[in-house]
């Protein structure tokens, strides 16, 4: 078993216009004073990184490295959700998706995958040159307005959705290959892959991809009431980053699963500072580190009631208290018999 690194901290939601959390040495400096030994690092802000400057230039990366190296913090990974979710949009959402881009790239979906696909791609080199080994997108989704089989799905649809998202998606897996870095997909409500069974059909999609790895986050599946414990069993060959976030489900006489229209407040599915939810964190870290996960715990905050400050201050502490010095022996070997294969043939009553 190996013991996890943390804590760490997604910036995505942390970042703002102003100090100290408009810049990447000043928001890692504010990180650090709270304990935290990692940054994952939103590649679409322009406020704390550039990716194409990062992508043309090893000199730009080597003084990233130095700044927040002279801090006492390190880059955990590179995200892509933001430009990942853009390979694969459905049409219903072009609108809304248009108003997160530049101008030149709107009204031309055609023209923004392309662009989304150059950015995850870039990603890849650049995680290289940071000497990452992981990173974390989006597939994006083509196929979420037919969640429901109502009316009921055309044949082939569905397989066509995912055999299109495997055309989209080897050619930028095959680049993550050859720099030597896995990409973690998020599992996640609205995007094609939102459960195992996604998952799969995502993974076979892409030839089982060597580099096609998970993002594992226990909110999403509380939400879904699945069994997020199980999960990390079944899939912990392909988890090779962790979220550690919080959530919630409670149902009740008008609202379920699907959370009607409500704001985040009033669903019934609602993420949470960590320990305000309802996750297991002794479950999923022993989960985790019994199968012998070695990547960053970092948090990512998205509660709807508690002050994103305080999240963050009592972020550090509750990781740093969940994570588990993975034990190098067996509790037992002071019993040990010293036995060799003659005794234990002898201790079965059998002869030779």
């Amino acid at each position: 078993m190996l013991t996890m690194k943390g804590p760490g901290l997604f910036l995505a939601q942390f970042a703002l216009d102003t100090a100290p959390h408009n810049t990447l040495e000043s928001i890692a400096k504010w990180a650090h004073g709270y304990g935290y030994k990692g940054i994952q690092i939103p590649t679409w802000d322009r406020r704390l990184f550039n990716l194409d400057l990062a992508h043309d230039s090893a000199t730009y990366c080597d003084e990233v490295q130095g700044k927040l190296a002279d801090i006492g913090i390190a880059i955990t990974e590179l995200s892509t959700h933001f430009q990942g979710q853009m390979v694969s949009v459905h049409p219903a959402y072009d609108l809304m998706f248009d108003g997160q881009v530049a101008p030149d790239l709107r009204g031309n979906p055609e023209k923004r995958r392309h662009w989304a696909m150059d950015q995850v791609t870039k990603a890849a080199v650049v995680s290289r040159r940071l000497g990452l080994t992981e990173s974390v997108s989006f597939t994006g989704s083509l196929a979420w307005p037919y969640f429901y089989p109502y009316p009921q799905r055309p044949d082939g649809l569905i397989a066509e959705c995912f055999a299109e998202q495997g055309r989209r998606w080897r050619p930028i897996l095959d680049a993550y290959d050859a720099n030597g870095v896995d990409l973690c997909f998020e599992i996640h409500p609205t995007e094609d892959t939102f459960d195992g069974d996604t998952f799969e059909m995502f993974l076979a999609a892409v030839g089982t991809h060597p580099r096609c790895h998970i993002n594992y986050d226990a909110s999403h599946f509380i939400k879904q009431c699945m069994d997020y414990l199980g999960f990390i069993d079944a899939y912990h060959e392909r988890i090779r980053m962790f979220h550690v976030k919080d959530a919630e489900f409670n149902p009740t006489a008008k609202q379920g699963v699907y959370g009607g229209y409500k704001g985040w407040l009033e669903r019934a599915g609602r993420d949470r500072s960590l320990g305000h939810g309802q996750v297991d964190f002794n479950g999923v870290f022993s989960r985790l580190t019994a199968h012998g996960f070695k990547g960053w715990a970092v948090y990512e905050w998205e509660c709807c009631i508690q002050h994103p400050e305080a999240a963050a201050r009592d972020g550090a502490r509750f990781i740093a208290d969940h994570i588990i010095q993975a034990t190098d022996r067996v509790f037992d070997d002071f019993a040990r018999t010293g036995a060799d294969m003659a005794t234990n043939r002898a201790l079965m009553g059998l002869k030779g």
